[in-house]
């Protein structure tokens, strides 16, 4: 298993900025790469037309206009539920 984290060194020791969810005593192998004080996290950049949700509703003839579509959810969610007796 292989993970990459954000950490900062404090004089003694390096130390994560999350919690790490491993065993206590949990062997590692540690590789250390300086980053610039401006560096911003590192995330793996994937286009979001490569997932494999992306266009899952393309043919529902429902949503063809998916403004008209989500107007018409909303005003759904403003009505009041009513008691049936």
């Amino acid at each position: 298993m292989a993970i990459i984290i954000r950490a900062h060194y404090d004089g003694k020791a390096i130390i994560p900025e999350g919690r790490l969810d491993l065993p206590p005593d949990q062997p590692l192998e540690v590789e250390v790469r300086v980053l610039s004080p401006e560096a911003a996290p590192t995330e793996a950049k994937i286009p979001v037309t490569s997932l494999p949700f992306f266009g899952m509703w393309a043919d529902r003839e429902d949503m063809k206009d998916s403004v008209a579509w989500v107007n018409k959810e909303r005003r759904k969610w403003s009505k009041r539920l009513t008691r049936r007796d």
